[in-house]
């Protein structure tokens, strides 16, 4: 039996845990951090689709098997409670959470808390003439992973740190009132158990496995710790991935050329880095070049204010042209649903269509084959880049909270005997039709800036085709200023327990579109700053 206690037990080690340990240490508060795994970070939520362990690599410590991140905050828009989508929005606001991005930016190895495109443009790589009241460029900026496991490293060589691996948490133990978590219970591979006491807990799992935990301790409270208004798993989000057609460039615009500021890529020409030229970033030396940026296309804000949008990060990744071929386009409609229902005479032109272009068919499936994904990067470099002119309009999509999209507890058992967690999601129609409505106004942004006209590829009778999730697990743990809404308060404690806290992307109410981990490393942050001031006031 391993026995340890702490001021703070922190379950969890990817950016979320690690982020808030790190801090609790820099000012003497003595933290368990617990990690499942014993091959490096596995939390899905905390990071991007390009970053996914790496099976080769088998360090043993949190923070291991990640490459790059993409970093960006929230848009203030997405904090704002809106009218025609009632679960959306933050009882917080964008300014509440602009300090803390601005230190967790240094904490991920970034440059300055500075996301305008002007910052980051150069001869080579300039924004889209879009018109702004439609289509709007943002920036994204990339960091190497390798800061996590270096914090990892630094953490566990701290006097009042342990880190410890192959520690899977199976509940929390309350105390008799069940209002607060006294004990936490975990099992390694080996079969040894262990348990922490500490003054406060806090839950940094992700947001699959911050519900689990949950719903696990039910001991002495039924349906598990905060729990009371079964709301504990519900409000699930992802950012679902959705083709939204193919853009078809005139030779005279020159697409190929103009879009070096949306792959990622590193600033560089004459005097980008000057600080006195207008629009630098005005870095540290110690930053200069070090990060990359992409930039990607939203809509206006208050443009989505006003219809009661979801929010959208968009990218033009290069394609064939052959993709645009009628015999491609029609073998599209012929297999879509919609298509496979349609009467025998489309039916029969779609036919038409493919057996006069079958060698355009033959040459798409060669080309599919190798075209880049939404995550692959380094196209706009590629010999022959300046000559695209077929682009695919991918878009990253805000998702609805809903609360039947939930985490419950299901039958079958893991490796050490707990039950596996059930997800229970979908994809509103009200969202398909937002979206919908996104695609149509991207198409007019490029139309009125003459950048070509977007065809409808893959998209069924006017309904998107969903690719998949961008593995951003989001909600479960919901902030709320009421407990009849959310999981968590302001300050992210769960309702009706002194001690137990959850940070990470659990906790948010509303998704946005942009990737979660600075928000998420913002949140661990600031939750450092109040365990600080409240922790002397917890009993151990």
């Amino acid at each position: 039996m391993i026995v340890l206690k702490a001021d703070v037990c922190v379950v969890g080690g990817g950016p979320a845990g690690l982020s808030l340990a790190c801090s609790l240490a820099e000012v003497g508060v003595r933290v368990v951090l617990l990690e499942a795994e014993d091959n490096g970070l596995n939390s899905l939520d905390q990071t991007d689709p390009d970053n996914q362990d790496d099976p080769d690599n088998q360090d043993g410590e949190p923070g291991a098997g990640l490459r790059d991140c993409r970093y960006t905050p929230l848009d203030p828009i997405d904090f704002e409670p809106r009218p025609q989508r009632p679960e959306a929005g933050w009882p917080i606001r964008r300014a509440d959470l602009d300090p803390w991005y601005a230190r967790a930016q240094s904490l991920c190895g970034l440059g300055r808390f500075d996301y305008r495109p002007e910052r980051w443009s150069t001869a080579a790589a300039q924004p889209l003439p879009l018109d702004p009241a439609l289509v709007q460029t943002q920036m994204f900026q990339v960091g190497p992973a390798s800061v996590w496991t270096d914090l990892a490293r630094k953490l566990a060589a701290q006097p009042n740190i342990v880190v410890l691996t192959d520690a899977q948490v199976t509940s929390l133990e309350a105390d008799s009132t069940g209002s607060r978590v006294t004990t936490v219970h975990f099992l390694r591979s080996r079969g040894a158990h262990g348990m922490v006491g500490a003054r406060c807990t806090v839950l940094a799992a992700g947001a699959i496995e911050n519900s689990r935990l949950l719903l696990l301790s039910d001991q002495e409270v039924r349906g598990g710790l905060g729990n009371a208004y079964d709301l504990v798993g519900r409000y699930w989000m992802e950012h679902p991935l959705v083709r939204g057609g193919l853009l078809l460039t005139p030779r005279s615009a020159g697409l190929g050329a103009r879009l070096r500021l949306y792959d990622r890529h590193r600033p560089e020409g004459p005097g980008w880095d000057d600080p006195n030229r207008p629009g630098s970033s005005n870095w540290a030396a110690g930053n200069l070049g070090a990060t990359q940026v992409m930039a990607e296309l939203s809509l206006n804000p208050e443009r989505v204010r006003r219809e009661g949008l979801l929010s959208t990060s968009t990218v033009l990744l290069p394609r064939d042209d052959v993709l645009a071929s009628p015999a491609v386009q029609a073998l599209t409609a012929w297999r879509s649903p919609s298509g496979r229902e349609a009467s025998l005479l489309w039916r029969a032109r779609w036919g038409a269509r493919m057996a006069f272009g079958l060698r355009d068919l033959l040459a798409a499936r060669r080309v599919s084959a190798r075209r880049p994904g939404p995550d692959e990067f380094g196209w706009a470099r590629r010999p022959g880049a300046e000559r695209a002119r077929v682009f695919e309009v991918v878009h990253q999509s805000e998702q609805s909270p809903e609360a039947e999209n939930r985490i419950t507890l299901g039958r079958d058992l893991d490796r050490r005997g707990l039950p596996v967690p059930k997800l229970h999601w979908q994809w509103s129609e009200a969202d398909r039709r937002r979206i919908t409505r996104s695609r149509d106004l991207y198409a007019l942004g490029f139309a009125r800036a003459r950048l070509g006209a977007v065809i409808q590829g893959d998209w069924d009778a006017g309904r998107p085709r969903l690719i998949g999730g961008d593995h951003h697990h989001l909600g479960g743990t919901r902030m709320a200023s009421d407990p009849a809404r959310g999981v968590v308060d302001t300050d992210v404690k769960v309702y009706g327990l002194a001690n137990l806290f959850v940070t990470g992307s659990s906790v948010f109410p509303s998704s946005g579109s942009a990737s979660p981990t600075l928000t998420v490393v913002a949140l661990s942050l600031r939750l450092a700053a109040h365990l600080e001031r409240v922790l002397t006031q917890l009993p151990l």
